[in-house]
């Protein structure tokens, strides 16, 4: 089981002047029913949403993303499609495109959490070096004089995160244990640590960091699946497959 990321999106799709959905060969019966109801309403924004989920699911970005630019025409103040059009460009490995969209989210929101991990991911694939690091404390700065605790907080497990990807363990552990004394009721510092001890090989320590995850994570915490996910992972794969996929991506949302 791999703990790369899994977005959950929702989409809306609209198609101006055009009422025709093409279907395609290999298209999934959910796929095929939602095009029909497009073809009678081409602004059904759950049709769209479960058309993305599905292209995204099978890995099929450049298609998804010909939908989200529809949910962006249906829904052109709804910051999530924005987001997931960022998203499509990094995963097409368009960095340029990917970067100019993230920054114009956050000229918007400056403390958007996905839109800083967003904006951060593709520096780093951009080899920006710490250039990644100077955005994001940038954007603590001006959490912490305007006074948003939880955002500063969550940028704060941001930048320890980014130093996994980048693979400075030891002074990601730093981060995390720094995290815990300021609030020991935050459950992310503890699976982080897990993780990161297990990217260290050492499962003493690992193991230790997950049970005390495991006992603050709320039972209805909306992502504690794909969390449970990520320690069985960290408990079962390589360390090559583990640093590979972290490095590919590791979010969850916040």
């Amino acid at each position: 089981m791999g703990i790369r990321a899994k977005r959950v999106f929702s989409l809306p799709q609209p198609v101006q002047g055009s009422s025709v959905v093409e279907t395609q060969e290999g298209d999934s019966e959910e796929e095929v029913m939602c095009m029909k109801l497009l073809e009678k309403n081409p602004r059904d924004v759950d049709a769209l949403k479960t058309i993305v989920n599905v292209k995204m699911r099978k890995g099929k970005t450049k298609e998804a993303l010909k939908y989200v630019e529809r949910l962006i025409e249906v829904q052109p103040r709804e910051m999530e499609w924005r987001l997931l059009e960022a998203l499509c460009y990094e995963m097409m490995g368009q960095l340029s495109k990917a970067k100019r969209l993230f920054k114009e989210i956050l000229k918007q929101k400056p403390l958007l959490l996905r839109a800083l991990h967003g904006l951060a991911m593709v520096m780093h694939k951009n080899f920006e070096g710490p250039a990644v690091f100077e955005m994001l404390n940038g954007a603590l700065e001006v959490a912490c004089q305007e006074k948003r605790v939880n955002e500063e907080r969550n940028i704060k497990i941001l930048v320890a995160q980014m130093h996994v990807v980048k693979g400075e363990l030891e002074e990601a552990l730093q981060k995390f244990k720094l995290l815990v004394q300021e609030n020991p009721r935050d459950f992310r510092p503890y699976l982080c640590q897990g993780i990161v001890y297990s990217l260290l090989d050492k499962k003493k320590e690992a193991d230790e960091q997950f049970e005390i995850y495991r006992s603050l994570v709320p039972k209805e915490f909306p992502q504690r699946g794909f969390l449970d996910d990520v320690v069985l992972a960290a408990k079962t794969e390589t360390r090559e497959q583990l640093e590979k996929e972290f490095k590919n991506e590791f979010s969850y949302k916040t």
